[in-house]
């Protein structure tokens, strides 16, 4: 008798183009057992390669037939599915296609790839509460330096080199896609609504920055104009600081605000 776990793991090797599955394990039916092996092989193949194009539609479609085979060819081969949700089979692409010739020397295919799977992370990120700007405007201005605020669950921020959005947009509409290039922008910032639709839209340098404080170093609002203070007149930032701060909360982006206590008192920000 073979173990059940060692049957399982031989047959697995051969669906991953491994060694050879014996034929003598095989139970003789109406199928011969080569038959029966290579549609098993076959399926697991094709469910994966469906799988990748259902979460890389405009990719597969910028490829083209022969790249997008290549491409999962070598993805699969590299990456076999080992968790049981294939939402997450697909997480290495663009990590895979900035290391893979002839993906590699082209940017904006893997620019494309992680776009796309920030618009799955966005469709299916965890639900959480949205704050209005009432809730800033209640707060003594002295507590506004010491203010740190937390995003959506939903909340991306897409850095940014070339641009693969636009390309991505014109694929979508069916249309030829524009030359690769460089991006108009540093970033993108994507999120899910409240009526649960995903929506992006470019950031300029000015708004990169401020994203960047409170977004991925959680910083309070007092640091973020101190950022701020190195890219523009110091006179700017104040207003500059507040309309990025509206702005997110008439979005519905805000889901946390903090005061600190330990922040000193400044000068009031109107």
């Amino acid at each position: 008798m073979i173990a059940l776990h060692i049957l399982e793991q031989r047959l697995l090797a051969h669906l991953r183009n491994g060694p050879e599955f014996p034929r003598e394990w095989c139970a003789q039916g109406r199928v011969d057992s080569d038959v029966g092996l290579s549609i098993y092989a076959n399926a697991y193949h094709s469910r994966l390669r469906e799988a990748l194009e259902s979460d890389h539609p405009q990719l597969a479609a910028y490829l083209g037939d022969t790249l997008w085979s290549e491409f999962c060819t070598g993805y699969i081969g590299a990456h076999p599915s080992r968790v049981r949700s294939l939402r997450h089979f697909g997480v290495q692409v663009p990590a895979w296609l900035t290391q893979h010739m002839p993906f590699a020397e082209h940017a904006a295919i893997a620019e494309l790839a992680e776009f796309e799977r920030c618009l799955l992370d966005v469709f299916d990120a965890a639900d959480g509460g949205r704050i209005a700007w009432s809730a800033l405007q209640a707060l003594d201005p002295d507590a506004w330096p010491g203010v740190r605020l937390g995003f959506h669950p939903s909340v991306r921020l897409l850095p940014t080199q070339t641009n693969a959005v636009e390309i991505w947009r014109t694929l979508k509409e069916a249309q030829p896609p524009p030359a690769a290039g460089p991006s108009a922008t540093p970033a993108r910032l994507l999120w899910r609504d409240a009526e649960r639709v995903s929506r992006f839209r470019p950031v300029d340098a000015a708004e990169h920055i401020a994203l960047r404080a409170v977004f991925s170093q959680q910083e309070d609002f007092a640091t973020l104009c101190e950022q701020l203070a190195r890219v523009m007149p110091a006179a700017e930032v104040p207003a500059t600081a507040v309309g990025f701060l509206r702005q997110w909360f008439d979005e519905g982006i805000m889901s946390q605000l903090h005061v600190a206590s330990d922040r000193a008192p400044a000068p009031r920000i109107s």
